[in-house]
């Protein structure tokens, strides 16, 4: 278990391509910057890096930290809203190149080098451009630490110990759902590899991720997460007992038989692979994580009303499809075959990704087009009735990404904002006032803002033009 070869394909061709497909979605990071840094969640945390001068961790989420280092040093050196942008979209796919690397090139592993690669491609679409969940970066996490194990499953040393007890803690509190993964993973090595791996440290670290999670759960609890467990409860009751006729579950299997049937392909693959070699304890294994984890998303969200948003969460099913594919099936693969199977699915799927970038194009060309309207001021407003909702998918983050548009447009000379909202009737009061910045969460006096990035001055919200299509 100790040779640094055991988990390295026959060629070093994989490996390269591996990095091929991670310095890919580098690029096109790069290329597709505003597509992603002005949207949602990364215009808003740009806007509080912004104002507060500092990282911006939400509900106990502390991974994200790590991304929001180069823009927050863009920041502090005065930098302008685009190279902020930019290296805020671009932050995201150098964590996940580290990833890549660490695995592939310090801990020796092509197989769970390549299971990040599939991370962050096979079931990626919408999630690409909607880029800020902690959980796509918990998931890269997860797999990165079981490939510490693997090249060290006996934890001899204290450091091991130590390195292991600092990363499950850090996993725990990436993102909710992360332990999912961790115990698939765990359950699945268990299973494979058997006695050269099940010692008592490898029972040990399942339950310290036990232990940890209940400590979370009893210290850390936090308002959004638990909106989520209350939600979850509340729809299994509701549901109880038709939980096979949840709307999201039609909408899943339509999405993963036209944008991510890379995960019905894997599945097919390696069930076929366990029925033949008789491994009925991993295909139970394989198929029961599938089933549970899909049920468990679509009773808390049986709707699934946001695509971009519910997306995030399916991407651990290639952990659960592609692991057992690469440690297993893809080694079977002699010569050029293998080559030629990893390369057309990068080319594929980077290829759709790239393509799907034109609707969160037309997000923020919309939004830029509205604060660009000729009329004075600069603070507009106009109800989700008069807005176009099937571009903006979401309203909430207009008044942000409004801010950040127009003074990257106007290199900070003309800053505007708009706010939409489905009732207008909320603001009565600030709408009337001249020196505020109103959002759905918070009205802030204009002296609270930035006043090198956001010099907003006075003047009171006006309705945006009737001819912003």
């Amino acid at each position: 278990m100790q040779q640094p070869t055991f988990f390295q394909f026959e060629s070093a061709t994989p490996r390269r391509l591996g990095y091929l497909g991670m310095f890919g979605l580098l690029v096109l990071a790069a290329l597709f910057y505003r597509e992603r840094a002005w949207m949602l969640d990364i215009a808003f945390q740009t806007f509080l890096m912004i104002n507060d001068g500092t990282v911006q961790v939400m509900v106990n989420r502390f991974g994200s930290a790590l991304v929001q280092l180069l823009p927050l040093s863009a920041i502090k050196l005065g930098a302008p809203v685009e190279v902020i942008s930019l290296l805020y979209s671009i932050s995201f796919p150098l964590l996940f190149l580290a990833f890549y690397t660490v695995t592939v090139r310090v801990l020796r592993n092509d197989f769970l080098g390549w299971a990040i690669v599939l991370l962050y491609t096979l079931i990626v679409y919408d999630a690409f451009y909607w880029a800020t969940s902690e959980q796509q970066q918990g998931l890269g996490a997860v797999l990165v630490f079981f490939a510490y194990w693997l090249r060290y499953p006996r934890q001899e040393k204290p450091w091991m110990w130590a390195l292991s007890a600092f990363s499950v803690v850090a996993l725990a509190y990436y993102h909710p759902l992360v332990f999912i993964s961790f115990y698939f993973l765990w359950a699945y090595f268990g299973l494979h590899f058997r006695a050269k791996i099940n010692g008592w440290a490898y029972w040990a670290l399942a339950g310290f991720m036990t232990i940890v999670q209940g400590a979370k759960s009893w210290l850390s609890a936090n308002w959004y997460d638990n909106a989520k467990y209350s939600s979850f409860s509340d729809n299994l009751a509701a549901y109880f007992p038709n939980y096979f006729d949840l709307p999201a579950h039609s909408k899943f299997i339509y999405n993963a038989l036209t944008i991510w049937y890379g995960f019905p392909a894997l599945l097919l693959v390696v069930t076929g692979f366990y029925l033949y070699r008789r491994h009925w304890l991993k295909l139970g294994l394989m198929w029961l994580t599938c089933f549970g984890y899909l049920m468990l998303l679509h009773i808390g969200s049986p709707e699934s009303e946001h695509r971009f948003y519910v997306e995030v969460n399916y991407m651990a099913l290639s952990i659960f499809v592609g692991v057992p594919f690469l440690f297993e099936v893809a080694p079977l693969l002699k010569g050029r075959r293998l080559a030629y199977l990893l390369g057309g699915i990068l080319a594929l799927r980077l290829g759709t990704i790239a393509i799907h970038h034109q609707p969160f194009e037309a997000r923020w060309r919309w939004v830029e087009q509205a604060v660009a309207a000729p009329e004075s001021g600069n603070r507009f407003y106009r109800t989700e009735a008069e807005a176009p909702m099937d571009t903006l998918l979401m309203s909430w983050g207009v008044p942000y990404e409004s801010l950040l548009i127009s003074n990257a447009r106007t290199e900070g000379q003309n800053v505007r904002t708009l706010l939409i909202h489905p009732d207008m009737k909320a603001f009565e009061e600030p709408l009337e006032q001249d020196t505020v910045f109103i959002t759905p969460f918070k009205t802030y006096p204009v002296q609270a803002l930035n006043p090198i990035y956001f010099p907003l001055g006075q003047g009171r919200y006006k309705s945006l033009p009737a001819d912003i299509h």
